[in-house]
């Protein structure tokens, strides 16, 4: 039977470049397929990049060692420096978000280098952060750690020094941490010096240490806009009864006496008008009762590196005793002092004069370490103990929040 066509498809004429565009066609196939991949390939390596970031921080604030091996790596030791920092959260988020004054000044005597890195600060209340660099030249010494210095106004005048009465009292965050620290106080001013991680292992590794000046007005006195940090003496390690174990450790281990240093390093640091005049967030007239007591916070005054609270104090309306102040310290045992705390829970500390007076109008002025920098969205005063004037003078609480924000 002859095939008669219907369509008449067979009778359109084939292009002779049909095979050419057939293989152009595979081409571009294989070529768009690769594009694909390489881009899905990209997609892959930038989240794994991030991902080893987010391992890489990790790391750093919770395996010591990891941080230690890096800290000689001149681009990776500040992001070390900052997410190690274990005194102050609110100021570790403040140089985390560059929000601190960078100063960069370098002082060098005796093949010593002191570095004052950063400043944050407001009216009343001033952290330096500093890092101390010695030679590789010298073996002999372990450790390097600020012993002798001075901070004076513009005008010469003594702020604070290290001749000041040295307290047997540190903040509760460097209670029982195998460290070298200093707290000293004098009538207007109280100053906390820490090194910041294991710091002769972290020296004798890299012949660097880093670490913070806290100096914090206790009184009315306000930061001068201009200070001078005057340093004469550097020590590989302190003799306080709370750094016993720390020294106890250096002499059991290089079989000495800590040496002692003495040289010249002055700094004149002018601190950022705008950055220390910041106004705080505020909250006023929050009343709450305790066993029988009503109290109101008067005012609460959040700074970028402190927050004041003052505290109005009632009577017990049971046996009409006075309620005279909020916690205590008993031996060097910090537990029973009022703090804050945040819906993350950071806790933040007592940074002032704990023990304070009533005044006139009942009235107690307490300050705490500052959540300032730390984006939170609540706000809580937590008491543990109140003291009374008479009847039973220390009354043990269970731990009671107050909601500030």
């Amino acid at each position: 039977m002859k095939y008669k066509p219907k369509n008449g498809f067979e009778k359109i004429t084939i292009s002779n470049r049909l095979d050419g565009v057939i293989k152009k066609s595979i081409s571009k196939a294989k070529r768009d397929k690769k594009i694909r991949t390489i881009k899905l390939r990209l997609i892959k390596i930038n989240v794994a990049i991030a991902s080893l970031i987010i391992i890489f921080i990790s790391s750093v604030n919770f395996v010591p060692a990891f941080a230690e091996s890096l800290s000689d790596v001149p681009v990776i030791s500040s992001i070390t420096n900052a997410v190690q920092f274990h005194y102050d959260k609110n100021i570790n988020s403040a140089v985390n978000q560059n929000l601190s004054q960078d100063i960069s000044k370098i002082q060098k005597d005796k093949n010593i280098s002191i570095t004052i890195d950063n400043v944050i600060t407001d009216d009343k209340d001033i952290f330096i952060l500093y890092t101390l660099n010695g030679t590789m030249a010298d073996k002999d010494i372990k450790n390097l750690l600020l012993e002798k210095f001075s901070i004076n106004d513009n005008n010469g005048k003594t702020l604070l020094s290290s001749n000041d009465f040295r307290s047997q009292i540190l903040p509760p965050k460097l209670n029982n941490k195998n460290e070298d620290s200093l707290s000293l106080s004098n009538t207007n001013y109280k100053c906390i010096i820490s090194s910041l991680g294991n710091s002769i292992k972290n020296y004798s590794q890299n012949k660097k240490t880093f670490g913070s000046i806290e100096l914090i007005s206790i009184k009315d006195m306000k930061i001068p806009d201009e200070i001078n940090l005057m340093v004469s003496g550097i020590t590989e390690a302190y003799n306080m009864s709370y750094s016993k174990e720390a020294y106890s450790n250096f002499t059991s281990k290089f079989n000495r006496e800590p040496k002692n240093i003495s040289g010249n390093w002055n700094f004149e640091i002018k601190l950022d008008k705008n950055l220390k005049s910041q106004k705080p967030e505020e909250y006023n007239n929050i009343p709450f009762s305790i066993n029988n007591t009503d109290f109101t916070l008067k005012s609460v005054k959040i700074y970028p590196t402190h927050t004041e609270i003052r505290i109005q104090l009632g009577k017990n309306s049971i046996d009409k005793s006075q309620c005279n102040s909020i916690g205590r310290i008993i031996g060097g045992d910090t537990s029973k002092l009022p703090y804050l705390t945040d819906e993350k829970g950071n806790k933040y500390s007592i940074s002032g004069n704990a023990l304070v007076s009533m005044d006139s109008e009942n009235c107690i002025n307490l300050s705490f370490e500052s959540p300032y920098f730390n984006k939170i969205n609540k706000l809580y005063l937590v008491i543990n103990q109140l003291n009374y004037s008479n009847g039973e003078p220390y009354v043990n609480i269970n731990p009671t929040k107050i909601k500030i924000k």
